[in-house]
């Protein structure tokens, strides 16, 4: 570590850093477009001048993100010199830009509209027209890139080069022509086209998912961990007005995904939506039909303790709190505790996605649940009088067709966040979503994720602990005992 001064206060900074990263660390703000945490800088905004003193030498206004720190160097982000600079660097990029910050999905999150608002540049000195360029231009299935708005930051580029190493964007043609395009126009590939959205510092790239979808300051925002492999990368979970799921982004976590995500984890939101299980669902004349949750629990407890489950099957999206549970009732009843294990889908990569769908698998593994395929459960089930299906997924991570093929051979209770169609389940009981509960998934690696209720579960459905709690207690004493 080195000393500097950075506004007046001596701080100590990481030689290896660049400038601008030193004073966003010690609360000194200092405004960047090009520049990215998570990506080489190029200096090709110069938003980010400050001045800077070194020695005996005169102060002179430089671009922090391309300034290496030095020790005893004296840095002044307020400096007249150094407010003018980034004050026509802005003038010079709201030059072209569109004023339709009413209809950009980037409004309220953008960048380059909050320092505008800063400075106070409401109006313009130049009378020429903006630029022509094309609007709405789909680069694939993911992005839509809008030209006219793009500051040419060369953060997408960068992301390509650097990140998946597998270049799809380019600056293409020269001065006032210069637009960002793909090489031959050819359509953006791979499972990480989201992120390039997530850095745009403008509208310029935005979602084809998210376009037009909610406003973002209607959103409440929850830290969470993803689900859909066993990275279990850090997210925010973004729900409109309490209800539904409209977007999912990386949130920074140094030791799994640093600032980025797949696009399978992103956009893996139908499970979230579509018909919720309600809290109780008894075994009728007509089916499953809605009951009372003490009537049901009582039902579910009376059949394991007459007859004995041949095993309590989880889904990997259980939690470590929910697996400690219900290893104790698997004890309770004497039957083995296994966790649902489908096969790899094909989607490993070098950077992220491990193609393991369970973001529990380790976790449940060292509590001393045992990996079996469904394949395997669905061999096993017809030589059991009953089995017990627990967490979110597990009908369909088993297969809803085959289990319902099953029902004349085996009894089964069932906790699931959706209502299943399965004729041998006697009883189920509604549990809450990844995005509707608390707790905590290991990784691949062994690291700790937490998963956060980003919403309220259905009516009436308390959380898994709780249910799996219920039906420890509404077990006979006999089992109690035992």
């Amino acid at each position: 570590m080195i000393e500097i001064t950075i506004d007046g206060r001596k701080v100590e900074v990481d030689p290896k850093q660049p400038l601008v990263r030193a004073c966003h660390e010690h609360a000194s703000d200092v405004p960047t477009y090009c520049y990215h945490p998570g990506l080489s800088p190029v200096g090709s905004c110069r938003i980010c001048q400050v001045e800077v003193q070194q020695g005996n030498g005169p102060p002179r206004v430089v671009v922090a993100c391309r300034t290496p720190v030095a020790e005893g160097m004296v840095v002044n982000t307020q400096a007249p010199g150094a407010c003018d600079a980034r004050r026509e660097c802005l003038e010079f990029l709201l030059k072209n830009h569109p004023l339709d910050c009413p209809i950009c999905d980037k409004a309220g999150e953008c960048d380059l509209q909050d320092y505008s608002f800063a400075e106070g540049q409401t109006e313009g000195r130049s009378v020429e027209p903006r630029r022509k360029l094309e609007k709405r231009k789909s680069l694939g299935d993911v992005i839509v890139l809008d030209q006219e708005r793009c500051i040419l930051c060369s953060r997408c580029v960068r992301f390509f080069e650097e990140v998946t190493e597998k270049p799809q964007l380019t600056v293409s043609d020269m001065g006032a022509r210069s637009v960002i395009s793909t090489f031959a126009d050819r359509p953006l590939q791979g499972n990480y086209q989201g992120n390039v959205a997530d850095i745009c510092p403008v509208g310029a790239l935005t979602l084809k998912e998210f376009r037009f979808q909610a406003r973002v300051w209607n959103l409440r925002k929850s830290f969470s961990t993803c689900g859909e492999c066993s990275r279990g990368c850090a997210i925010t979970v973004e729900v409109l007005r309490g209800k539904d799921v409209k977007r999912v982004r990386p949130r920074y976590s140094p030791e799994v995904n640093q600032w980025w995500m797949c696009d399978t984890g992103r956009f893996a939101l139908e499970p979230y939506e579509g018909e919720r299980a309600p809290a109780a669902l008894m075994r009728g004349n007509e089916g499953l039909v809605a009951g009372d949750p003490v009537q049901a629990t009582a039902l579910a407890a009376q059949l394991v303790s007459l007859h004995a489950p041949g095993a309590v099957i989880a889904s990997p999206w259980v939690t470590v709190e929910e697996g400690e549970l219900l290893l104790d009732f698997a004890r309770r009843v004497g039957a083995p505790a296994w966790f649902v294990s489908p096969a790899a889908n094909g989607l490993k990569d070098d950077l992220l996605h491990t193609g393991d769908p369970c973001p529990n698998r380790r976790g449940l593994l060292e509590l001393g649940f045992e990996a079996r395929t469904a394949a395997e459960i669905l061999t096993a089930l017809p030589d059991m009088d009953t089995a017990v299906l627990v967490g979110e997924r597990v009908v369909e991570l088993i297969g809803e067709a085959d289990l319902d093929a099953l029902s004349s051979a085996v009894r089964l209770v069932a906790l699931e966040a959706r209502p299943p169609q399965v004729q041998g389940i006697v009883a189920c009981l509604g549990v809450p979503s990844a995005v509707e509960r608390v707790g905590t998934w290991v990784n691949v690696d062994g690291h700790r994720g937490t998963i956060a209720a980003s919403r309220a579960a259905a009516l009436g459905v308390p959380p898994t602990t709780q249910t799996i709690q219920n039906l420890i207690d509404a077990l006979a004493p006999a089992e109690v005992e035992a």
